[in-house]
């Protein structure tokens, strides 16, 4: 496969690839062409949106594409193909927007029935988040706003029309101190809930899908830490060392983060006051996990996908896709870390003829099925 493709890529310009800011790094995306797969969307200081697609061959180096020729070097599935229309409409290249158009294009069943009914169930789940989180906070000003005596009986566990009355009362009291009518106060706490939609609430028994997202990459890194201590072939080359580093920390700058979030969202007065304020910096902090998560949700999916016997060509598909954190995260997260290792072990790797062999090469159908684990 490589030799068919190398003459095409050749035209475009290679490079090593090492961003230093999210944007930069750009966005992945769930493509399922065979060539394509890794593939992150950026946006280019002159020509508009790129794609950075891996090395086929599996060495050093990065192929960038300009969008609109995306076509031309590879035949897109048809799946890609509407994906691609729809982001090119896209301003600006987001894990959010990319996200909500890869669901629009699998509830048009272009990966088919699972992913389609999976992006449903997706959809609904985020809905579920953001009435949840919306409920949380309300939960938190009536608890602010209420009296010890009037507090006996924790909101919680109040009976519905009684907490009803509650919030009333709490949006009330809350007014005058915000300077907004009660009616602007339950509207701007639907915003912070549309905020935080995606990481939740801290606290809540139900984690939203970021909080989700950590959990499934711990368990990644648990999994590819035990596979390989039994799994001599593995031990072998660098593959569980690049998924376990990357992981690690990834996860260590995204509790962070999530950290300094609960922190920011903890006091809902305070909240409410800086959401009136200017709420910018606060949904830009609350966009923080969805960057720093971006591209692991499919390899979760991947993992989770493969039978026992795939785990080892799996794994080192894993290892050459797994998201490189840029040194911007430790300006969100103020930690201090060896940004460049996971990238340096990934060299470590065995070069294969092709890395996208095997089941790699039959990426359609297992993309498909990764889809409907993780839309």
């Amino acid at each position: 496969m490589t030799d068919s493709l190398l003459p095409t890529l050749d035209g475009f310009v290679r490079g090593n690839y090492q961003p230093t800011t999210f944007l930069d790094r750009g966005v992945s995306l769930p493509f399922t062409t065979a060539l394509l797969v890794g593939a992150r969307m950026r946006l280019a200081e002159r020509s508009g949106m790129e794609l950075v697609i891996a090395n086929p061959s599996g060495g050093r180096g990065f192929y960038i594409v300009p969008w609109i020729a995306m076509p031309e070097i590879c035949s897109p599935t048809l799946h890609d193909r509407r994906l691609w229309a729809l982001l090119a409409e896209e301003p600006v290249a987001t894990p959010a927007a990319v996200r909500s158009a890869t669901r629009r294009v699998l509830h048009e069943g272009y990966a088919g029935r699972a992913a389609a009914a999976a992006a449903m169930a997706a959809e609904d789940n985020r809905a579920a988040d953001r009435t949840r989180a919306n409920f949380l906070m309300l939960l938190r000003l009536i608890e602010r706003t209420e009296s010890p005596q009037e507090a006996v009986l924790p909101p919680m566990r109040d009976a519905p029309e009684r907490l009803e009355a509650r919030a009333k009362r709490a949006l009330m009291r809350a007014a005058p101190q915000l300077g907004l009518e009660s009616d602007d106060i339950a509207t701007c706490l639907e915003e912070v809930a549309g905020a935080l939609q995606d990481v939740g609430v801290a606290g809540d028994p139900k984690p939203a899908r970021a909080r989700r997202q950590v959990m499934e990459i711990e368990t990644l890194a648990r999994e590819v830490s035990a596979w390989a201590a039994d799994t001599p072939a593995a031990q072998d080359s660098a593959v569980a060392a690049v998924i376990v580093e990357a992981a690690r920390l990834t996860l260590d700058c995204c509790r962070l983060v999530l950290s300094e979030l609960d922190s920011q969202f903890g006091d809902v007065m305070t909240l409410l006051r800086q959401w009136v304020r200017d709420a910018a910096p606060l949904r830009q902090l609350a966009a923080r996990p969805d960057w720093l998560l971006d591209g692991w949700c499919l390899l979760c999916a991947m993992w989770r996908d493969a039978p026992e016997e795939a785990r080892l060509s799996t794994s080192r598909d894993i290892a050459m896709l797994v998201p490189v954190l840029p040194r911007e995260a430790e300006t969100w997260s103020g930690m201090i870390a060896d940004w460049d290792r996971p990238a340096l072990l990934r060299r470590k790797v065995r070069t294969l003829e092709d890395w996208r062999t095997g089941r790699i090469l039959s990426v359609t159908e297992g993309r498909e099925r990764a889809l409907a684990l993780a839309p």
